[in-house]
Parts: C-alpha cells; sequence; structure tokens
C-alpha cells in the first residue's frame, strides 16, 4: 500500500469516525409538536409553520407583545404578564420559530423571518397596532419590525437590547468551522448555549422552571440546526440603520440597559438611543441578566412608559 492510499485510508476512517460519533450525540429526539403538548400555549399556523402563543388580559385592553430573546424562550418572561394584566394590557407572549415550543422551520433563521412572524402573528390575532417590548435580540427584531412596520406600532420598549450585533464568541467560532463546525456545534456550541442559558439562574422554583424548559427544547428536532443559524446568519447583524430610520419618524421609544453588560456594551446603546427624542431612559448594573428579581419593577416602568405613549 503506498503513503498516499495509507493517507486516504485514514482520512476516510477519521470522516467515519466523525460521522459516527456525531450521530451518536444527536439529544433531537422530539417533534414540536410533542414538545408543546399541554404546555398551556395557543397554535398559530402561520406560513412558516406554528407559532405558539399565549394571550392574557381585557381583549379590548392595548395589545402589548413581549418578544424574548435569543435563548430564552417566552416561558422566561411569565412573571411580567400578571403585572401588566392588572394594568389593563392585552398581553401577548409568542415564541419564535426555533426556540420554545414554536415550529423549527426548514429555511434560515433570518432577521426578517422573526420580523414576518411577528406580522404575521399580529394579524392572526387582528392586532393592528400594538406596545411592543424586545429583550436582547428580541430587541432587534423589534427595530427591524419598527423600521418596517412603523404603521403597526404603538410605541417600542428595548431591554438589553442587540445593536450592532452581538458577538458569538467561541460557540459561534467553533460552529462556522469548515468540515467539522457541525461536530464542534454539537458538543462544544450547544453545551455552551446551554451553559449560557442556565446562568439565567435557580434561585427560585420559577427559574428552575424556565431552565428546565430551555434545556429540554434542544431535545427538539431542528433547534440545534435553527441555533446554528441564529450564530452564522443576519440574525444577529447590525441594527443601527433600524434605529436610524425609526428615530428619525419620531417614535416613542424606552431603552433599559445594564451599564455592566459584557454581551451588549452599554455605548452601543447610548448611541443608538441618541437617536431617538426624549427616550425614557433606565440604566441598571447586574450584566445581562440584571432583571432577574426585578420584573415588578421593570413592568411598572413599561406601564408608565406605555400609558403616556397612548
Amino acid at each position: 500500500m503506498t503513503q498516499i492510499s495509507i493517507a486516504v485510508s485514514v482520512i476516510l476512517a477519521v470522516l467515519v469516525a466523525m460521522v459516527l460519533v456525531y450521530q451518536a450525540g444527536n439529544r433531537e429526539t422530539l417533534s414540536a409538536a410533542q414538545f408543546r403538548a399541554d404546555s398551556g400555549y395557543s397554535e398559530a399556523k402561520l406560513s412558516h409553520g406554528i407559532t405558539a402563543y399565549q394571550v392574557h388580559g381585557p381583549e379590548q385592553g392595548p395589545a402589548l407583545i413581549i418578544i424574548h430573546g435569543g435563548t430564552l424562550g417566552s416561558l422566561a418572561y411569565q412573571a411580567y404578564v400578571p403585572p401588566l394584566v392588572k394594568a389593563g394590557y392585552r398581553v401577548v407572549v409568542y415564541d419564535q420559530y426555533g426556540r420554545g415550543f414554536s415550529d423549527r422551520p426548514k429555511t434560515s433563521l433570518s432577521i426578517d423571518l422573526m420580523r414576518h412572524q411577528l406580522r404575521e402573528l399580529m394579524d392572526d390575532l387582528e392586532i393592528q397596532r400594538a406596545n411592543l417590548f424586545g429583550v436582547s435580540f428580541g430587541g432587534a427584531i423589534l427595530a427591524r419590525f419598527g423600521a418596517m412596520h412603523p404603521e403597526r406600532v404603538s410605541a417600542l420598549a428595548y431591554q438589553v437590547p442587540v445593536i450592532e450585533g452581538a458577538s458569538v464568541g467561541l460557540a459561534g467560532t467553533l460552529a462556522a468551522m469548515p468540515v467539522v463546525g457541525p461536530l464542534l456545534s454539537r458538543f462544544v456550541a450547544i453545551p455552551s448555549i446551554i451553559a449560557r442559558g442556565e446562568s439565567f439562574g435557580t434561585d427560585t422554583e420559577e427559574a428552575r422552571r424556565v431552565v428546565a424548559h430551555f434545556t429540554k427544547q434542544f431535545n427538539v428536532r431542528g433547534t440545534e440546526r435553527m441555533m446554528r443559524d441564529l450564530l452564522l446568519g443576519d440574525a444577529l447583524s447590525n441594527r443601527m440603520a433600524d434605529h436610524q430610520k425609526i428615530g428619525a419618524s419620531g417614535a416613542r421609544a424606552q431603552f433599559v440597559y445594564a451599564i455592566d453588560d459584557p454581551e451588549i456594551k452599554a455605548e452601543q446603546v447610548e448611541a443608538a438611543l441618541a437617536l431617538y427624542a426624549s427616550p425614557d431612559v433606565h440604566s441598571y448594573t447586574g450584566g445581562h441578566f440584571f432583571s432577574s428579581g426585578k420584573t415588578q419593577e421593570l413592568a411598572a416602568k413599561l406601564d408608565d412608559f406605555f400609558s403616556q405613549a397612548k
């Protein structure tokens, strides 16, 4: 056997081993339908698949839609619902495609797919205009939606929003590597994302429930693929042009952020809010997940802001 044939045999053996290891590490054993069974969420059949959602509060109340972040789904924001319903809002929470109880469509998870999903959900629920509250990646979706559909927005509230894109860190770097990217994504990047979600905390029963749900969603077929799309596609791209367009329109906005956030730098948020006329601004310390334990306080600030925007 020549040296070339030996080298080829070794390469083939390595590739076969990688495929076997990759298949053995597959954690995705559930369909989205199985995962959302008995979840208590309703289903909207939209053009790219089923969106899981809940509506709370008076039917005639002003609509307020909560847009969750890139990893933790809508379940992480349920604590906002009771105080906002008490304040008279019709509150909608929903899971974005690829996360939580919603479907994992066979299309790229792009910023405009997320925008399109929100618009279709509003149409399905017959909501013409709404107050929108977006957290982290949800803030990026909010900016894109507000720039493209200003007629559907009453006011915008951003919490630790992705502005100039988000650093995908080691997880994204590994997932993007040629040939071995999918393998590293499954065994390194996805566990890294799970660890980030678990940093939300488990100090309370509610937090433990959110983290358990977040971890289990990675058992749903298509989640890993869509998480890779989130890291490698345009979903986390720069939204400053959208903020410029929204700010120029005179739309009212609230910005709530952490000055010590290692993921979304304070100077990025401040550069965006400078584009708005008289934004409602609140800064905190405590990093990206500073809001943990402050739901009542933050819900009150949302009510104060949205009430003034009526």
